[in-house]
């Protein structure tokens, strides 16, 4: 008697997930699909939150520590219990430039980026870079360290012509369920220039909710939407696509 094959669904890394800033019961959500999450940090006590959360989780799970742009404008406050908790992280992030909120300004924020980027360079960990409407100089700023360390650009959103031009410095590219919406046209464009070998997926939960399940706070399991809008921007099959940024993830943790 043969015996029966059970086909198992596609597993996802989810690369951006900050569960820590949600008020979901952790233990009870659907991790059917995911292979291991990373848990960023946006200031000190929500990265340390990320730590002990890691910790806890039904899957494996990694953190990070860092402070978004947002909150640049506390760097000296928190730059010490920072510098401690990236010693002690599998990444460092979110940090980066928000040019579309401006809740910092811009110096503060380049401070705050360039203090992460040697961070990163001194401990020899990757880096999360958050990067709206401030291509050019993020692009400036990482040039400045190319290839010294994996950088993970979260949520992309650049059209054709900065999507090459970051792809020159060999980052890579991680896709939200930003991906999914109608309104994406550009993004959808750019994504079939991204080598395969620096694709990745992310839920950024709880914000950016895929189309399916838009004005939800967001969640792990909502991956697989922009798991399949990738596939098929790709022209490629959900198990190719899984393996490939399993890879990918795998490859930025030294796994």
């Amino acid at each position: 008697m043969k015996e029966r094959v059970i086909n198992q669904e596609p597993k996802w890394v989810d690369t951006h997930c900050h569960l820590q800033l949600t008020d979901y019961d952790l233990a009870n959500l659907n991790y059917e699909s995911i292979e291991y999450l990373i848990l960023p940090g946006v200031d000190a006590n929500s990265s340390k939150q990320a730590k002990e959360i890691s910790m806890q989780l039904p899957v494996p799970a990694y953190w990070a520590a860092g402070l978004h742009p947002h909150d640049a404008k506390n760097l000296s406050s928190q730059k010490e219990e920072l510098s401690r908790l990236m010693g002690e992280a599998d990444l460092i992030g979110e940090t980066g430039l928000d040019y579309y909120r401006d809740h910092s300004t811009r110096e503060q924020q380049h401070e705050n980026l360039i203090f992460h980027l040697e961070m990163a360079k001194d401990l020899q960990k990757p880096l999360i870079v958050h990067c709206r409407d401030s291509f050019k100089d993020t692009f400036d700023l990482l040039s400045n360290y190319e290839g010294e360390f994996p950088v993970i650009l979260h949520s992309w959103t650049g059209g054709n012509n900065w999507t090459k031009k970051f792809i020159e410095l060999g980052v890579y590219f991680s896709f939200s369920g930003i991906l999914t919406y109608e309104t994406a046209k550009d993004l959808k464009l750019s994504v079939k220039k991204v080598p395969i070998n620096r694709l990745l997926l992310e839920t950024d939960t709880p914000y950016l909710a895929p189309g399916k399940y838009k004005g939800q706070n967001n969640k792990p399991e909502f991956i697989v939407e922009t798991a399949k809008q990738l596939a098929m921007l790709k022209d490629m099959t959900l198990e190719d696509l899984s393996s490939i940024t399993i890879e990918n993830t795998n490859t930025i943790l030294g796994k």
